[in-house]
């Protein structure tokens, strides 16, 4: 933000859908974009956290038995459940109802098949009628004309893992074709993924499919769920660089998760220096528990779905509780792994400085050679 002219930038807020002031932590959002943009005291200030609440809140609706199937799906959702579990349309709204709704802008709903929970899009009118735009990230599997075009005229954007790509690139199409212009492929990255990769960014280039994706999503690999023992981190600044300059030239739109963001910024940090200061903003490392937060189906409180269930976390804060999220938001436990997320920061001599904040529950995603203390065991 610190690049646009004070006439570009009031132009943006008075197109913002979202605006929300304070002294300590500013923000716009356009609901039609996905433009987000937050500040501190000053537009060249970034702050810590927010106070008020998350912006992005990820909330799973189904978990089990999946279609899918994904040797990598790190909630061990697939075929071996015999049953779904389903967030009721009660949970959601009683969860939902406890939110600051002028700091939270969106909902990535996590489910198993598209049409695993037949609430969801009673929660996605809901979502809209309260001004929050709802997404989520789908298998491909039994996406037909009918429910692409119920998504797009209730979602701001979706997501298409890979999982069979026929059906996959089928889906997208769907997607596409009925009017959706924030369609993504999600790409888990691994060692033992990482050819497969440059197939997949030749494929949007030349399947007709895929001419108006808007992005790859490039997805750190996490070891939990399925893919332990089958699935490696990848932190080699020379493969990524690689892969991010076969994107550049094929002109194909690339994103990535927080998890990558660290590998992001020593690839910049290292290959285009010059260009560290104004790319860097684009990234936003490990933001669970700062900007962002998870609730599985049964109303839990985790800082992000990789959390659950391990180091400290093996428990979630009950949600529902509590007479409404702030309180969550400033829980103690909650307290605790905010400062030591923000503390792996401060304390990191490493190439992005302060702005690295090295997951505190899986170290291997970062390439930063810093050691960093584990996880509390709250």
């Amino acid at each position: 933000m610190q690049n646009d002219t004070m006439m570009t930038y009031l132009e943006r807020l008075i197109n913002m859908d979202k605006i929300f002031t304070s002294e300590n932590y500013n923000q716009v959002f356009n609901d039609q974009t996905g433009y987000h943009a937050y500040w501190g005291k000053t537009k060249d200030e970034n702050p810590e956290w927010c106070e008020y609440g998350p912006s992005i809140l990820d909330l799973e609706i189904s978990a089990g038995k999946c279609a899918g199937n994904c040797k990598f799906c790190y909630k061990n959702n697939g075929l071996q459940h015999n049953t779904i579990e389903n967030m009721s349309f009660d949970t959601f709204k009683k969860v939902f109802d406890g939110f600051n709704k002028n700091i939270l802008t969106q909902i990535a709903f996590g489910l198993c098949d598209i049409d695993s929970n037949p609430d969801m899009w009673a929660m996605f009118e809901h979502c809209r009628s309260e001004g929050i735009v709802p997404n989520f990230t789908c298998n491909g599997i039994g996406v037909t004309k009918e429910l692409a075009e119920r998504t797009a005229s209730l979602c701001g954007a979706v997501a298409v893992s890979l999982v069979n790509k026929e059906q996959s690139y089928n889906a997208i199409k769907s997607f596409i074709d009925a009017g959706m212009k924030q369609v993504n492929i999600h790409f888990m990255l691994s060692e033992e993924t990482y050819e497969e990769a440059f197939t997949v960014l030749n494929d949007i280039k030349t399947d007709p499919r895929l001419a108006k994706l808007n992005a790859i999503v490039f997805l750190q690999y996490k070891p939990k769920g399925n893919g332990i023992g089958k699935f490696h981190c990848i932190n080699s600044v020379k493969k990524y660089e690689k892969l991010l300059n076969h994107a550049e030239k094929l002109k194909v739109g690339v994103g990535f998760d927080s998890c990558s963001a660290p590998l992001y910024l020593k690839t910049l940090a290292e290959t285009k220096p010059t260009l560290y200061k104004i790319l860097s903003t684009y990234a936003e490392p490990c933001e669970s528990g700062l900007f962002s937060s998870y609730i599985n189906y049964k109303g839990e409180f985790f800082p992000c779905s990789f959390s659950e269930g391990v180091n400290g976390w093996l428990e979630g804060i009950k949600v529902l509780d509590y007479p409404s999220f702030k309180e969550v938001w400033h829980h103690p436990r909650l307290e605790e792994w905010r400062t030591h997320l923000i503390k792996s920061s401060s304390n990191c001599k490493c190439f992005a400085s302060k702005d690295c904040r090295n997951c505190p529950i899986y170290p291997e995603v970062s390439p930063c050679k810093k050691k960093l203390s584990p996880s509390p065991q709250l």
